[in-house]
């Protein structure tokens, strides 16, 4: 008689956290012999684009993986949207007994979280960068510490990304187990490639001169990712040969433009929105731009630091774990002018890039995939409440002492 396969299920608040961040993941448990599930809101709030959506649908059927449509809210006004959302949860793990469940996003993380508990269901949660750090506005500690405070009693594992979510963790929340991941893991090799990626065909479709100096920001077009900031170091540059491209699509789409006409730099910002492709941009670029607000350990900065990008980054967390000196310049996110004289500071020494970028190759490595996956194995073995041989826990050992990961 053929034993049915356990089911876990992965939620998140959008699919396109589900394309992003969680691909590796699900292979992994149809590796480890799991039915896998996956809820989370295929239609509204995705950063990427309603084509994307359906090629990861199919991506998923295809690898037999079972998707429930989960009206799930990026915010918590107005608050009848997350009853609804947690309802939802409740009459899906009402019809389906799941083994364990891995949810993500702050609000999808927290329903979860809740029905969980209700259901007896062991659950393991990724926090992508607490609403809750150091610099935060007030109403996010208001918020969102005590709701987390409170969801680190039903959390048998909670995993963190970067340095200072794991020490906040350690010292503030009482989860079962904590461990800290480098990042969510990229493909390393993708990027790797040096050299232009067809520069004279790219330039002749954005309509770039051949010798010009081209920036690059990759992110959703939102207040978060503060692509405005650039716009204006761009127009008090001394420089006319500076074009700046902006991949990504968001509600700030018309905004920006706006924003470019008014300083009369339109002309020299181009807006690609969404891209399969990103690797093209990243090859094509000189400088890449990361201005964030908040993040947690962002992916686009490690996929340029792996393409060999010299990188000016906003001074926050995730950021500074990644980028130092000698891989780029830092700015504080809110100073446009500060930007102006990192970016020309660069710009007079185009030397210095191959070099920066480089370095930026060599300081992603332990962030890539491989590393992540081994770890997202073992995390997984014991979520399933299996415990490590022998060997997994020297690797345990070897990894804490140096710092990449700890489990506590």
């Amino acid at each position: 008689m053929k034993l049915e396969k356990e089911k876990v299920l992965m939620l998140s608040s959008v699919a396109s956290m589900i394309d992003q961040f969680n691909m590796p993941n699900i292979r992994l448990l149809l590796e480890m012999g799991y039915e896998v599930h996956v809820a989370c809101n295929f239609t509204d709030g995705n950063t990427c684009d309603k084509r994307r959506v359906q090629t990861l649908c199919q991506t998923l059927r295809g690898m037999q993986v079972a998707l429930h449509q989960w009206d799930c809210p990026r915010k918590l006004r107005p608050v009848k949207n997350c009853l609804l959302a947690y309802r939802q949860l409740l009459e899906l793990m009402g019809r389906i007994r799941f083994a364990w469940m891995h949810c993500h996003s702050p609000i999808g993380g927290a329903l979860a979280r809740l029905a969980a508990h209700r259901n007896g269901i062991p659950v393991a949660y990724t926090a992508h960068g607490f609403h809750f750090y150091k610099g935060a506005p007030v109403k996010n500690w208001l918020v969102y510490y005590p709701a987390e405070k409170l969801l680190a009693h039903w959390t048998d594992i909670l995993i963190t990304i970067n340095r200072e979510d794991d020490a906040l963790a350690r010292q503030k929340l009482r989860a079962g187990k904590i461990c800290r991941l480098p990042g969510i893991g990229i493909d390393t090799c993708r990027f790797s490639s040096n050299g232009a990626y067809g520069h004279r065909e790219f330039c002749r479709q954005y309509q770039i001169p051949e010798q010009a100096v081209m920036l690059l920001s990759v992110g959703e077009l939102s207040d978060r990712k503060n692509h405005q900031v650039v716009i204006k170091a761009l127009a008090d540059m001394h420089r006319q040969d500076v074009y700046y491209i902006i991949c990504g699509q968001g509600r700030l789409r018309g905004e920006l433009r706006r924003l470019a006409a008014t300083l009369g730099v339109e002309a020299r910002v181009r807006m690609t929105g969404f891209q399969k492709d990103v690797e093209r941009l990243y090859r094509n670029a000189d400088i890449f731009v990361f201005p964030s607000r908040q993040e947690g350990m962002p992916v686009a900065l490690m996929e340029a630091m792996a393409s060999g990008l010299v990188c000016a980054v906003s001074d926050i967390r995730g950021n500074r774990e990644l980028i130092d000196e000698k891989g780029g310049i830092l700015f504080p996110p809110d100073d446009p002018e500060g930007l102006r004289v990192g970016l020309e500071k660069l710009l007079e020494h185009p030397s210095v890039w191959q070099e920066c970028g480089s370095y930026n190759q060599v300081k992603v490595k332990p962030y890539g995939k491989e590393h992540v996956m081994r770890r997202m194995e073992r995390i997984y073995t014991m979520m399933a409440g299996n415990s490590l041989d022998s060997k997994e826990r020297e690797d345990e050992k070897k990894e804490e002492s140096s710092g990449t990961v700890i489990c506590l």
